[in-house]
């Protein structure tokens, strides 16, 4: 490998399932950077400078691999640098909190002070620590957009009580100058598990936003983005053409063409329509998470007449529906979404905790995900959405449902949030049964008579029918502990 800025990602690039790696929005311009797709082992003495973006399921991964090499030469940043910054002092020189899209500008930052975390003893409980933090001293500049460290009219200082690092750990800078970079990157790694998507057919994806306007308890969005923060139109442009041509130069012209609007709640913003019409122009059918309350009519027309074939709507707990404001015009949207043919993607979390043990009242935990799932059924068949996709609760640092379950936690779990697997539950027999529950309710969704005779046919070979296939067969063992008591 030829370059001497390298840009890696934790935990590496899935093939099976998976988009461009955020890392390739921080890449800077020029001849001399490159990205890694396997997190090679390089010679340090040709890299000037590693770039290392490292999710929380990423952790263990970075740390074996940062044990090899020169932490003079790595700067590092994503999620679980952002809640953990002083967990990688030993292992980069520089360490970026919140988002960044133009590394040059944020490393030239200069006069960053930084407190360390601490206890205070003056306070009590879980008062008593203070977080680290980047003390709001920076000299103001209109072009750069900052969700760490930002200017206020009274600086923070330090509080006297912790040691202050200088220049170690930066905020993130936006200047949405440098749109990212696709050319390092080969998009017939990309794959996706959506309906009617065949395993050669293509898949790519743009973000037009950072962050959003609500402030669900258990998203780790606000983390890294406090504010919604749109991209300029020009840099979309400039980022569509360049995902047009990637598409081009992979497309024998034989393959359908899918692209996902990374945005958490692309309808959120007022400009929606301009940023569709661009991103219509890839000719990709279009698909996109949004909020059933803003699915209006006038929305949804404007969404059919822009490519977009399938929309992703959350449904929250079913055992107290009512109770979730998210959920109030669920029903309503997928309506509309289902009279402009506008397939919908339906979204469930299950917290595995409430579905076992004791339980709630004269309910056992086992009587409750009874309850759980047959509820979930009923919603399915009512709503008749051609995507189900279940995730197990993965309570991030940093969000509101945090102090709930940290307790139940630990490091070596980190290596988990894959949504997929029910980490919360420590007992493997119990871990594995809640696997097969989750599965077997999308299952029978997708080989019911409803849903193949009123939805679509199920069995057709897209990758959405082979994932399942292949979960059957991983399944199909479960099947004879299902009787079994821990």
């Amino acid at each position: 490998m030829t370059g001497n800025i390298v840009g890696l990602s934790f935990p590496r690039n899935d093939k099976n399932l998976g988009l461009e790696p955020s890392i390739l929005s921080v890449l800077p311009r020029g001849d001399n950077v490159v990205y890694s797709p396997r997190n090679d082992n390089l010679d340090d003495s040709k890299i000037e400078r590693y770039l290392c973006s490292v999710y929380i399921a990423g952790m263990d991964e970075f740390r074996q691999w940062a044990a090899q090499h020169d932490p003079k030469k790595v700067v590092v940043g994503g999620y679980h640098p952002t809640m953990f910054p002083e967990k990688f002092l030993n292992l980069a020189e520089k360490v970026v909190m919140g988002p960044c899209d133009d590394i040059n500008v944020t490393l030239s930052q200069s006069n960053v002070l930084y407190e360390m975390g601490h206890y205070d003893k003056s306070k009590v409980g879980n008062a008593r620590f203070a977080e680290g933090r980047i003390l709001r001293t920076l000299e103001p500049n209109p072009g750069m957009n900052r969700t760490y460290g930002e200017i206020s009219d009274a600086p923070e200082k330090p509080t006297g009580r912790a040691e202050v690092l200088k220049d170690r750990i930066l905020p993130g800078v936006l200047t949405f100058k440098n749109p990212a970079r696709m050319d390092l990157y080969n998009i017939r790694n990309n794959q996706q598990v959506i309906p009617d998507k065949m395993p050669y057919d293509l898949a790519t994806s743009v973000n037009t936003s950072f962050g959003c306007y609500y402030k669900c308890d258990f998203c780790c969005t606000p983390v890294m983005f406090k504010r919604l923060t749109s991209k300029p139109l020009d840099l979309i442009r400039q980022e569509v053409d360049n995902v047009k041509r990637a598409l081009d130069e992979a497309d024998n012209g034989h393959k359908q063409r899918f692209l996902f609007i990374r945005d958490e709640n692309f309808t959120l913003q007022k400009d929606y329509r301009k940023r569709l019409e661009i991103i219509a122009s890839t000719n990709a059918k279009v698909y996109l998470f949004a909020s059933a309350n803003t699915l209006t009519e006038e929305v949804v027309k404007a969404l059919k007449a822009n490519n977009v074939y399938m929309v992703c709507l959350g449904l929250e707990d079913p055992t107290k529906f009512d109770d979730y404001p998210k959920n109030k015009h669920l029903y309503d949207a997928v309506s509309i979404l289902k009279r402009y043919g506008i397939y919908t993607y339906l979204s469930f979390i299950v917290d595995p905790t409430k579905l076992v043990g004791k339980g709630d009242g004269d309910m056992t935990g086992a009587e409750k995900g009874k309850e759980f799932y047959e509820l979930l059924s009923k919603h399915f068949n009512a709503l008749q959405p051609e995507m189900v996709c279940g995730n197990f609760l993965m309570p991030f640092p940093g969000t509101r449902i945090w102090d709930d379950y940290y307790w139940m936690v630990s490091e070596d779990d980190f290596k988990h949030y894959d949504s997929k697997t029910p980490f919360l539950v420590k007992n493997e027999l119990v871990a594995t049964k809640m696997k097969y529950f989750m599965f077997k309710a999308q299952q029978d969704y997708f080989m019911s008579e409803l849903y193949n005779n009123k939805v679509r046919h199920f069995e057709v070979g897209d990758t959405l029918h082979l994932r399942f296939v292949e979960l059957e067969e991983q399944m199909n063992s479960a099947l004879k502990l299902m009787d079994l008591r821990p």
